[in-house]
């Protein structure tokens, strides 16, 4: 039978080892530091542990800020997820057409639909509503468009800003018209914001955006009616 001592003494030393590496130097904003090891945070005091084993303790509020953020980050293992998680999210909402509509859009089935439909695509804004007598002329002409754009298969998509009373108002507009492109959903903040920002004062009006949200013509309805399905060239 092997001896125990020798066993045991590697063991320690693995365990020496393992907690040395937990070991750091926490700096106060006073300019003091102390090498420990962080045991937890409880009411605001982090407490930590030195290689000799005795426990001490600080406010959060009196380390620099890199060593709060660390002791946010090891109070909560999921924190740097939680935080890359949120920054993705925040960058995702300041980007293109992400801030133009938001996260989703609504099909003709009143169905949800993720606005990742519209990556790598020329988007129209389609300003319209169902009680609107040119819109309800136009809109036949945008939908024939459309068809023959999509045949062609050219990256280009419609989203539909309804100026409806109600949201039946608005599905019943595109299932009369058999609209084949997306929507924003009724009542949406963006709207009021994409009105502004394009300047809409009167409908029909079909707005011109690249795949990167940025404007390529106010005058889409001019180019359909007038190009038919060749406008599509020169918004590309």
């Amino acid at each position: 039978m092997k001896p125990l001592l020798p066993l045991m003494a590697t063991l320690l030393a693995v365990a020496s080892l393992t907690s040395a590496a937990d070991i750091r130097t926490w700096t106060s904003i006073a300019g003091t530091t102390i090498d420990a090891e962080f045991v937890e945070m409880k009411y605001g005091r982090v407490f930590l542990k030195t290689a000799e084993g005795k426990v001490k303790q600080i406010p959060k509020s009196k380390l620099i800020t890199v060593d709060q953020e660390l002791v946010d980050q090891l109070s909560d293992p999921f924190a740097s997820k939680k935080a890359e998680a949120e920054e993705a999210a925040a960058a995702k909402a300041s980007d293109g057409l992400y801030a133009l509509f938001g996260d989703e859009l609504r099909n003709a089935d009143k169905k949800k639909v993720s606005t990742d439909a519209l990556a790598g695509k020329t988007v129209g804004i389609y300003f319209s509503a169902h009680w609107c007598p040119p819109c309800r002329a136009f809109t036949p002409e945008l939908v024939k468009f459309h068809k023959k754009v999509a045949t062609e298969g050219k990256p280009f998509e419609i989203v539909f800003v309804s100026s409806d009373r109600d949201k039946s108002s608005m599905y019943d507009y595109m299932d009369e018209m058999d609209m084949p492109w997306l929507a924003l959903p009724f009542g949406d903040d963006h709207k009021a914001t994409l009105s502004q920002k394009y300047g809409v004062s009167g409908i029909p009006k079909l707005v011109i955006v690249d795949e990167d949200g940025e404007l390529v013509t106010k005058n889409g309805r001019g180019d359909v009616s007038g190009k038919g399905a060749d406008a599509i060239d020169g918004w590309n």
